[in-house]
């Protein structure tokens, strides 16, 4: 087995369990914010409306079609117009902002990732290479208590540029003073981390736990991080 001198890491998805996070601070918002009063049929059905707009919003961000602030002044809206609710134009700005404010701050990890980060912090200097926003992800590192495994975070905004563009794996590496070949990169996204990586001459490793079809050629594929012990 090849070995390497870097491990980057994706964060949400691949580490940081965003769907937890977000289910339970939308949970918490519904309740607040009492939303089956204005037609929420159940906060299941308002956390699903949040996870697709969201996800579609995410990939126009990733393709540059959408800017930091405009996915975060919009996001709220275009959940309630979904679901089709009466509300004052006051609300989703309040919601935004109480998400941000609160999401970040929850602490769930994926399954195994505590496990794997004190293995591998034993050998390999550890990064982070993110399309998240800078000041979220510092704070989601800290509450879920992994800045101290890693050296370096690299984020979209930090960067100038987005997974996966080149851009942001060149400037991870010119931060990390190192060259492709003496990295690996591990992550949930297939086009954002694993062929943004592969693109640049990094190795990567496809997280896939719900075992989706493709026809990428990877480096490796896991479906749980307690496999990279077995490969790294």
């Amino acid at each position: 087995m090849k070995k390497y001198s870097h491990i980057l890491f994706d964060l949400d998805h691949t580490l940081w369990d965003f769907e937890r996070c977000a289910t339970e601070t939308l949970v918490e918002l519904y309740q607040t914010h009492q939303l089956a009063k204005l037609g929420s049929s159940s906060v299941e059905v308002f956390c699903a409306a949040f996870h697709r707009v969201n996800y579609r919003l995410w990939d126009l961000y990733n393709r540059g079609e959408y800017d930091s602030e405009r996915l975060r002044r919009e996001r709220f809206f275009m959940v309630l117009d979904e679901l089709q609710l009466e509300y004052d134009s006051s609300l989703p700005p309040i919601l935004a902002e109480e998400y941000l404010a609160t999401c970040p701050t929850k602490g769930y990890v994926i399954t195994g990732a505590i496990e794997v980060l004190d293995r591998l912090n034993q050998h390999y200097p550890l990064h982070i290479v993110t399309n998240g926003f800078s000041d979220v992800q510092t704070t989601k590192l800290e509450y879920a208590n992994l800045s101290k495994y890693f050296q370096t975070v690299t984020t979209s905004d930090g960067s100038g540029y987005r997974k996966p563009n080149e851009g942001i794996f060149h400037h991870a590496l010119n931060r990390i003073s190192t060259v492709a070949e003496e990295c690996i990169m591990i992550g949930d996204n297939l086009e954002a981390d694993v062929l943004g990586a592969r693109n640049v001459g990094i190795d990567h490793i496809y997280f896939n736990p719900k075992q989706e079809n493709h026809t990428a050629t990877v480096t490796h594929e896991i479906t749980s991080l307690r496999e990279l012990i077995g490969i790294l």
